[in-house]
């Protein structure tokens, strides 16, 4: 017997999971993008996390 693997909505693909990135705090900037002199964070490129 053979299966049948065809999905339920017929020829519908189901759009991929959302699933949400993991983002770390800058830990030179404290996630403010900006670095003591106010000038824009070279390790996170000013967008507050890694």
């Amino acid at each position: 017997m053979k299966e049948d693997f065809t999905p339920a909505h017929g020829s519908e693909q189901e759009p991929p999971a959302l699933i949400a990135p993991k983002r770390w705090r800058c830990c030179d900037c404290g996630a403010t993008g900006l670095d003591s002199h106010g000038i824009t964070c070279e390790s996170c490129d000013g967008l507050g996390f890694c």
